[in-house]
């Protein structure tokens, strides 16, 4: 029950900082921003590597919390260096397929090394993160001059994203229930991933190393899901990503069950694997919401999503952990805790289908707005195609794009935006934000 309260504490602080981190860099620079960060990962790993009481732990873990969404500004870095859609979604690609290798490695490493030691792979951590200091400040360029820096602050807070983009969903019935599905599915993902590390080493006597090891292949199947097996789902369900979005919230259900009737450890590997199209399911949710909306309202879709998806993982870490106590406690079945996490998608995959009847009845109303979704690199910069809402803890998807600037082309030329809104029709729907 504490790591809940721990993880979720946590994930609120990145949520409180993340805009102001964001916009602190819009003033000092990228370079003195993200150097910042990685000192702070430096101290924060150092200290986690020695401490040993509980409570100095959750201290220092949930204060680095406050500088720890470097995301936003290896975001902005590209958004700075770019000018073109194509060229940023190009680049985001790339970030991506970085963070994908992260991803798989990161836990094998970590779980190898916890087997030597406890403190082994926050020392290792620490080693990692003061590389990346040494290369922000000797080799990495400066990617906002001081003329294009802001000295006004810019964007609204938390709150007010929120509060606007409560006022933006409340005009789409579609869209409503396509937000209701997003913050379920999150729920039900962020209660397990949560405790599962417990989970494993309760049930399947699992120390660091094979926990290790089952979060790899977990990091390979999102990463193969991303790159192969999406393109291919929406070429063949070009049309009715609606039902596409549901198989895939319906396929992480089955993965929760199987986990739950799971009689040894190979049966999860094997569900993990069968389970990869489950991934698809965020990027998909995030196309569909963003035909919902016109062009102009895009970054405000996207960092309200951001923000409400946080928040609901939040919950769904509250819920989980709660739920796993319990079970611990002997006051419910073990697996409780993976039967309510498979009722939380199945109840996103209802939500998609009654959004799709509201789509099939207004299917005779002329749209208000472009059936055109949100460009590729903005899709890509909500979260690296919603890789991170499989990551270990919350993140904050999209936060650099609570500066509506930011959704626009950087070159305000007139030859240039004629480029720009050649390659933006040139685009296809959903299948541009694959």
């Amino acid at each position: 029950m504490s790591i809940g309260w721990l993880m979720a504490t946590r994930s609120l602080v990145e949520l409180a900082c993340t805009p102001l981190l964001a916009r602190w860099s819009d003033r000092v620079g990228r370079r003195r921003s993200l150097g910042l960060c990685c000192l702070a990962y430096c101290v924060e790993y150092g200290l986690l590597s020695v401490l040993q009481s509980t409570l100095g732990f959750s201290l220092v873990f949930i204060a680095g919390g406050m500088l720890a969404s470097h995301n936003v500004i290896e975001g902005s870095c590209i958004v700075d260096a770019t000018s073109c859609p194509r060229s940023r979604s190009k680049a985001f690609g790339q970030l991506f397929a970085a963070l994908g290798f992260g991803f798989i490695l990161g836990p094998i490493i970590g779980g190898e090394l916890s087997a030597i030691h406890s403190g082994a792979p926050f020392v290792a951590a620490m080693m990692l993160s003061i590389c990346n200091l040494m290369c922000v400040l000797v080799v990495m360029p400066e990617y906002l001059p001081e003329k294009r820096r802001c000295s006004h602050q810019s964007g609204g807070s938390v709150l007010s994203t929120l509060h606007a983009f409560k006022h933006l969903v409340g005009q789409n019935h579609q869209l409503q229930w396509y937000t209701y599905a997003s913050a379920l599915s999150s729920m039900g993902i962020s209660a397990f991933i949560t405790v599962r590390t417990i989970w494993a080493h309760d049930t399947f006597g699992w120390h660091g190393s094979q926990i290790g090891r089952v979060v790899a292949t977990y990091g390979v199947t999102v990463v193969f899901a991303h790159f192969v097996l999406l393109p291919v789902l929406l070429g063949i369900m070009r049309g009715r990503e609606g039902l596409l979005a549901q198989l895939c919230l319906l396929v992480h259900t089955a993965r929760f069950t199987a986990y739950a009737l799971a009689p040894h450890g190979g049966a999860v590997y094997t569900a993990v694997i069968l389970s990869s199209a489950g991934s698809c399911s965020v990027p998909i949710l995030q196309a569909l919401s963003s035909q919902c909306v016109p062009e102009a309202d895009q970054s405000l879709l996207s960092g309200g999503a951001s923000a409400l998806n946080t928040a609901t993982q939040v919950i769904g870490a509250l819920i989980g952990s709660h739920a796993f106590a319990h079970s611990l406690a002997g006051r419910s079945s073990a697996s409780a805790h993976l039967l309510l996490c498979a009722m939380f998608c199945g109840l996103a995959a209802v939500c998609v289908g009654i959004a799709g009847i509201h789509a099939s009845k207004n299917s005779d109303k002329p749209l208000k707005v472009k059936k055109r979704s949100a460009r590729p690199w903005i899709a890509q910069a909500e979260g690296m195609h919603g890789m991170d809402a499989s990551l270990p803890s919350p993140t904050m998807r999209g936060s650099m794009l609570l500066r509506g600037r930011w959704a626009k082309c950087g070159d305000s030329s007139p030859r240039h935006l004629a480029a720009c809104s050649r390659l933006s029709k040139s685009d296809d729907g959903i299948c541009a934000l694959a």
